[in-house]
C-alpha cells in the first residue's frame, strides 16, 4: 500500500500545471440540420489536447493560438477540422454521415472497441442524463431503463442497498449480483454491517447499503452492462451473473477546468397500507382497551376512555378513524449533494481531483434513517514516449443509522411492526412524548408492542465505515502494435457497527389493573449491545500483452493474453452481551454477565489465464474468441481447475450489402457463445469447528472459553472433498437495426442460458450428526428475449423528441434436483414457502390451500373455517411476465423535459405488512359483509360418513360471528384460507423520474466567468400504481437482502419514498 502512495504521489508530482500562451475558447457544434450535437468531441489537432460537448452542443477549450487547427467528430456525422483563427466564440457545422457510425463500448478488461465489432448485446450510458436527478448511487437512476435488467431498491432508506439481477437469477445459493469493476479493476459490492440476509420471520434485520453505493455518481464518466456470458467470461468465475463496468471521469488535456455539482432533494414517505374507517379498537367485536387491534366495535365517534389508567385516571378521546394516521407518523427527509472537481492537463499528463459529500436525513422524526458520506478521488497520468502510467485513489467515509425490520418479536424489534398495528382510532403522533406517564414504558397502551418513538429514541443500528480503494496501471509500447500493461488493484474497508437495546423495566404487575386482560402483561427487556468490527480486502493483479494489427487491406487483428491473481479476505469479530446495569450506556462493559464473542475470518485466491483475439474482414465481419482458466483456492485440488471459452460473431449487412442509408441505415446480425463459471464459497470442502456454547443450564448459558479452557463444536454442514466448479452455457442470438438515416432503430436479442452442478447445501439424515452437506446438483436454465427500441418523432431545428422503449422477458425453469429431493426450500414465513423444485420456475410459492370436495367446494370444520389440505398448494411464482420501461426527452432551445416509466408485470410475494394488518383488523378487505355472520361461500360441512366410512358433504350452515370473524384472517386459526391474502400480485408501474432542466446559453454564461451551467428541478418515484389485491405496500422492498431470497417477499419492511429537489451544476 504504501508503494502506491508513493507512485501516486510521484505521477501527480510530474503533473505539468504550466499551460504556455493559451486561451479560452467556446463554441457550439450542430448537425447540418441546425440542431444541437451533444456530446461531440473537439481535439486539438496532433495532440491529445481536447474535450467534450455538453448536451446543448457547447464546449470550452483552452487553445495555443489563432493557428490552432480543431478536429470535431461526433457518431453518425463526418469529422470536420476548423482552424481557430481569432475568434473566441466558434459555430461548427456537421455534416450528417449515416455509413460512419463509429460508435465505442466498453468491453472485458475495461477495453474500448467500435460497437458494430462486438457480437453480444451490450447496454450503455453516458451518466449525464442519469446524474440530473442526483442519485447518491449510480444505479439509482438506471431502474427501468436497461433491457433484461431489474434494478430496484430495497427500501426507500437513505443508502439502501440495489438490487442488479441481469437475465434472471441463475444460481440457488450462489451469487446472482453483477460483478462490480471500476476502470478495470474488480469492486468489493459486499454490505458490511448489514444482517438482512436470513430467512424466516424472527431474524431481524437492518441494512447499512452495499459497497457500489460508495461511488460518486458524479465521478462516472459511464456505466457499461454486460449480460451474456460471451461478453463477461474473460472475468472469470466472479462475473458469471454479468458485469458492470464503471468508467470514471479522467482529466483532459486544454487547461484547467472546475466542475461544481450540487443538488437539494426533499423525500416523503411513499405507499402505505390502506387501512379500514369502520371498526375501531378491541377484540371478537368488543372494545378492549389494551387490544393492539381493530377488531372492536363499529365507530361512532363518542368519547371513550382508553389506554392504561394512571393513578386512576384514564385520558378519554373520540372513538373515531384517525385520517393518514400512519402517514403522519413520517416527516419530510431532507438531503444535500455536494461535489467538486477541479481537472486538467496538457499533452503528456492530466490530472482530475473532486470531493464529494452527501448527507440525508430519511423520512423518519430522528436521525435513526439518516446517511453520511464523504468521497475524495484523485486520478492522473502521464506520458513519455512508449511509457504510459496512471493512477486511481479513491476514499470514502461513510456513517450509517438504520431502524430494525423483519422480526415478529416487537417490542422494537421491528419499528414499522409496531406502527402498522396501532388500532385505527388511536392517533399515533401523541405518542411523541414517550416519557409521558401515559406513554411510557409501564403505561403503553398495549402490551403486544412498543411506542414506536420510544423505540426511534431510545433503540439503534449504527455504521461507521472506511474505505479505500484505487488503481495503479503501467503501460509500455514494445512496438506501434504490441504493448505490455500491468495493473495492480486493492479495496480494502474497515467498518465498526454498534446495535443497542434499551434497557426498561416496567412496572408488571400495574398495567393490568382494572383492564381484565388475560395474558397481557408487559416484559422486561434487559436491554443489550452488540458490536461488530468488519475488515473486507480484495485485491488484484493483471498482466497484459496486447495488439492491434492491420494484417492487409481486407483483414485486421487484435488480441491480448492476460494473467489475473485475485484475493478476497475477510475478518468479522463481533461482541454481544445482555443485561444492561446502567441504562443508556451502550458498551459491552456494562453488564455483569459475560459477553458472547465470534470472529470469522477467510481468505480466497483465484489464479487465472485468459486469452482474446478479434479478426475482422473489410470492415464488415468480425470474429471474437476468447478463452480463460481459473484456478480455485475454495475448490478441492482435484477440481479447482476449470476452463471456458467464448466466441461471438458480427456481420455488419448494411456495409456488406451497401445499403441506401435513407432506408436502412445500419444493419447488424449477431452471434454468441460462453461458458462461465462459478466456484464455491471458502472452507465447504472440509468441515468446519466453531466456538463451543451450552445452553438451557440451570444457571443459564455456558459460553467457552471458560475459566481459560477453550471448547469447540463440530460444525453442521460436512465437508464435501468432492465439490466441483458451478458452470453455465449461454448462447445469445441477435440484430441491431437503424432506418431512416438512425429516426428509428432496434436492438433484439435471444438468450438461453443452462446452470449445472449448482452448489448448494442439501439437508442430511439427522441419524448423520450434521444438517446438512454441500453438493453439486441440479439444472437451471433461463432464457429470454430483449428488445430496445429507439425513436426520433420530432427534428426540428428547435425541437427534438426522443423516446427509448425496453422490453425484456425471462423464463428460468428447475430442470433438474438430486434424486430423491422434492424441494430446496429457499426461504419462507410461518406456513408459506419458497421453493425451487423440478419443472417450476426457479423460486415458487407452496403453503396450506383449502380442502375441497371433487367438485371444488371448501371444506369447513366444526367452526365454520375452512379446513386445510392434506397438501400444500401452487401460489404462483416470483417470476415476472415481463418488464418495461419507456423514456422520454423532449428539447426545446435550452430546455429540456425527460420523464420516464418503470413497469413490472406478473410474479407474487409475500407480504409481512399484509399478514400482520389482517391480523389486527386494520386491513381494507378486513371489514368484508361489513364484518355481519356469514357462511364462508361455496363451502360444505361434513354430515356423516356412508358404508365405507367415506365422509357425506352437505351444505355448510355455520357462520363466523364476532367470535370467530377475526380467525378468518389470520394464517394460524384458518390454515386453508388466509394465505391467499398474504401471496400477492407484485405487479407495479411506477413513474420513475421526471426532469425539467434549463442550460444557460453559452453567451450568458461567459457573463459569470462560466463555460456551462444547467439548473434542473427533478422527481423520482411520485407515482406508484398496484393491482387491487394490494393495497399494502410497494413490491420493490424487501427486507431479505438483494439475491434470490429477496424475491420471497418482505416481512413488515419499512417503505419506499417519492422524493422531489433541484440541482444545479457549473463548469468553470
Amino acid at each position: 500500500m504504501k508503494k502506491g502512495f508513493l507512485l501516486f504521489a510521484m505521477l501527480m508530482a510530474i503533473i505539468h500545471l504550466a499551460y504556455s500562451q493559451q486561451r479560452q475558447v467556446t463554441g457550439t457544434v450542430k448537425g447540418n440540420d441546425g440542431n444541437p450535437v451533444p456530446f461531440a468531441t473537439i481535439q486539438v489537432k496532433g495532440t491529445t489536447a481536447g474535450t467534450t460537448a455538453n448536451d446543448n452542443g457547447v464546449f470550452n477549450l483552452s487553445v495555443p493560438g489563432a493557428s490552432t487547427v480543431l478536429v470535431i467528430r461526433s457518431v453518425g456525422y463526418k469529422a470536420q477540422e476548423i482552424t481557430v483563427g481569432e475568434s473566441s466564440n466558434l459555430q461548427v457545422t456537421l455534416v450528417a454521415d449515416n455509413k460512419n457510425l463509429q460508435e465505442v463500448v466498453v468491453t472485458g478488461l475495461g477495453l474500448v472497441r467500435e460497437k458494430k465489432t462486438v457480437g453480444y448485446a451490450t447496454s450503455n450510458f453516458a451518466t449525464e442524463q442519469i446524474n440530473r436527478v442526483a442519485p447518491v448511487s449510480m444505479m439509482d437512476g438506471l431502474s427501468g431503463k436497461i433491457a433484461g435488467a431489474e434494478i430496484s431498491t430495497t427500501s426507500g432508506a437513505p443508502g439502501a442497498s440495489n438490487k442488479v439481477i441481469l437475465r434472471g437469477y441463475s444460481s440457488l445459493q450462489g451469487n446472482n449480483q453483477p460483478l462490480y469493476v471500476v476502470d478495470g479493476v474488480p469492486l468489493n459490492n459486499d454490505r458490511p454491517g448489514s444482517t438482512v440476509d436470513g430467512k424466516g420471520v424472527n431474524n431481524g434485520g437492518y441494512d447499512f447499503g452495499n459497497n457500489a453505493n460508495d461511488i460518486n455518481p458524479n465521478d462516472i464518466e459511464a456505466i457499461s452492462i454486460l449480460k451474456g456470458a460471451a461478453a463477461t467470461a474473460i472475468y472469470g468465475s466472479r462475473a458469471a451473473s454479468g458485469v458492470v463496468l464503471i468508467t470514471t471521469k479522467k482529466g483532459k488535456s486544454g487547461g484547467l477546468k472546475v466542475d461544481v455539482a450540487s443538488a437539494a432533494t426533499f423525500s416523503r414517505v411513499g405507499m402505505l397500507p390502506t387501512m379500514q374507517e369502520e371498526f375501531g379498537q378491541g377484540w371478537g367485536g368488543t372494545f378492549i382497551l389494551s387490544e393492539n387491534g381493530s377488531w372492536g366495535p363499529r365507530l361512532t365517534g363518542e368519547n371513550r376512555e382508553w389506554g392504561a389508567p394512571v393513578d386512576g385516571v384514564s385520558l378519554t378521546k373520540p372513538f373515531s378513524f384517525v385520517k393518514d394516521n400512519v402517514r403522519n407518523y413520517f416527516t419530510t427527509g431532507k438531503e444535500l449533494n455536494n461535489t467538486i472537481a477541479v481537472s486538467g492537463g496538457n499533452e503528456t499528463s492530466t490530472f482530475f481531483l473532486s470531493y464529494g459529500n452527501v448527507y440525508s436525513d430519511g423520512i423518519l422524526p430522528t436521525d435513526a434513517d439518516s446517511y453520511k458520506r464523504n468521497t475524495f478521488s484523485a486520478r492522473a497520468s502521464t506520458k513519455y514516449g512508449r511509457f504510459s502510467a496512471s493512477a486511481s485513489f479513491n476514499y470514502v467515509n461513510k456513517n450509517a443509522k438504520a431502524v430494525s425490520t423483519r422480526s415478529e418479536a416487537g417490542l422494537g424489534s421491528s419499528l414499522f411492526e409496531d406502527i402498522i398495528q396501532i388500532p385505527v382510532d388511536i392517533n399515533i403522533s401523541q405518542f411523541k412524548d414517550y416519557k409521558n406517564k401515559y406513554y411510557n414504558v409501564d403505561n403503553y397502551f398495549t402490551p403486544y408492542a412498543e411506542n414506536p418513538y420510544y423505540s426511534l429514541y431510545e433503540n439503534g443500528n449504527n455504521l461507521k465505515s472506511n474505505r479505500i480503494f484505487g488503481n495503479i496501471d503501467l503501460k509500455y509500447g514494445i512496438t506501434d502494435w504490441l504493448n505490455v500493461q500491468w495493473r495492480l488493484g486493492a479495496d480494502v474497508t474497515n467498518a465498526q457497527s454498534k446495535t443497542y437495546k434499551a434497557k426498561n423495566r416496567p412496572s408488571l404487575d400495574s398495567w393490568n389493573d382494572g383492564n381484565n386482560v388475560e395474558g397481557a402483561q408487559r416484559q422486561e427487556d434487559v436491554g443489550y449491545v452488540r458490536e461488530n468490527s468488519d475488515y473486507r480486502g480484495e485485491f488484484n493483479s493483471d498482466l497484459l500483452l496486447t495488439a492491434n494489427k492491420k494484417l492487409s487491406s481486407d483483414f485486421t487483428i487484435d488480441g491480448l493474453i492476460g494473467f489475473n491473481v485475485n484475493q478476497r479476505e475477510g475478518k468479522i469479530f463481533s461482541s454481544a452481551v445482555k443485561g444492561l446495569a446502567i441504562p443508556g450506556f451502550y458498551v459491552i462493559s456494562n453488564s455483569p454477565n459475560s459477553p458472547v464473542s465470534q470472529t470469522q475470518e477467510f481468505r480466497r485466491r483465484i489464479y487465472g489465464l485468459y486469452g482474446q483475439a478479434t479478426l475482422g474482414f473489410r470492415e464488415y465481419l468480425f470474429l471474437t474468441v476468447n478463452a480463460r482458466n481459473d484456478w480455485s483456492s475454495t475448490l478441492p485440488e482435484k477440481n479447482n481447475s476449470y476452463f471456458y471459452p467464448a466466441v461471438n460473431a458480427a456481420f455488419i449487412l448494411s456495409e456488406a450489402l451497401k445499403l441506401d442509408d435513407r432506408g436502412v441505415s445500419f444493419a447488424k446480425l449477431r452471434a454468441s457463445w460462453g461458458k462461465t463459471g462459478n466456484d464455491a464459497g471458502p472452507y465447504l470442502t472440509k468441515t468446519t469447528l466453531s466456538t463451543g456454547q451450552i445452553i438451557d443450564l440451570p444457571f443459564g448459558t455456558l459460553d467457552f472459553p471458560f475459566n481459560g479452557i477453550p471448547g469447540y463444536t463440530v460444525g453442521d454442514n460436512i465437508g464435501n472433498p468432492e465439490l466441483a466448479p458451478e458452470l453455465s452455457n449461454e448462447y445469445e442470438l441477435g440484430a441491431e437495426v437503424k432506418f431512416l438515416r438512425n429516426r428509428l432503430g432496434f436492438d433484439i436479442a435471444y438468450y438461453n442460458k443452462l446452470t449445472k452442478g449448482q452448489i448448494l447445501a442439501v439437508p442430511t439424515t439427522p441419524s448423520s450428526g450434521y444438517a446438512s452437506i454441500t453438493q453439486n446438483f441440479g439444472k437451471v436454465r433461463n432464457k429470454g428475449i430483449e428488445l430496445s427500441v429507439n425513436i426520433i418523432p420530432v427534428e426540428t431545428k428547435d425541437f427534438t423528441w426522443t423516446m427509448n422503449y425496453t422490453y425484456a422477458r425471462n423464463r428460468n425453469t428447475v430442470e433438474e434436483l438430486p434424486a430423491g429431493l422434492n424441494q430446496v426450500v429457499l426461504n419462507f414465513a410461518y406456513d408459506a414457502k419458497f421453493v425451487a423444485r423440478k419443472g417450476d420456475p426457479l423460486g415458487v410459492f407452496y403453503a396450506p390451500v383449502p380442502a375441497t370436495t371433487p367438485d371444488g367446494k371448501i371444506i369447513v370444520d366444526a367452526t365454520g373455517l375452512p379446513k386445510a389440505a392434506e397438501t400444500d398448494g401452487y401460489y404462483g411464482t416470483s417470476q415476472r411476465d415481463f418488464t418495461m420501461g419507456l423514456v422520454n426527452t423532449l428539447r426545446y432551445k435550452d430546455l429540456t423535459l425527460g420523464f420516464s416509466f418503470d413497469w413490472r408485470k406478473g410474479g407474487v410475494f409475500y407480504s409481512g405488512t399484509a399478514d400482520l394488518t389482517y391480523f389486527v383488523g386494520n386491513a381494507l378487505l378486513s371489514t368484508y359483509n361489513d364484518r355481519r355472520a356469514f357462511v364462508v361461500p361455496n363451502s360444505v360441512m361434513q354430515i356423516g360418513t356412508d358404508a365405507q366410512a367415506k365422509p357425506i358433504y352437505g351444505e355448510n350452515t355455520i357462520p363466523l360471528t364476532d367470535y370467530n370473524y377475526d380467525a378468518y384472517w389470520y394464517h394460524t386459526t384458518n390454515k386453508g384460507g388466509a394465505y391467499s391474502q398474504r401471496i400477492i400480485d407484485k405487479t407495479y408501474l411506477k413513474l420513475r423520474d421526471i426532469t425539467l432542466s434549463y442550460s444557460l446559453p453559452s453567451s450568458a454564461a461567459r457573463k459569470i466567468a462560466a463555460s456551462n451551467l444547467m439548473l434542473t428541478v427533478f422527481a423520482r418515484n411520485m407515482f406508484v400504481w398496484t393491482p387491487e389485491g394490494n393495497t399494502f405496500i410497494d413490491p420493490e422492498v424487501s427486507n431479505y437482502g438483494n439475491d434470490l431470497n429477496s424475491e420471497f417477499g418482505e416481512f413488515r419492511s419499512m417503505p419506499t419514498t417519492k422524493s422531489y429537489g433541484v440541482s444545479l451544476k457549473v463548469s468553470f
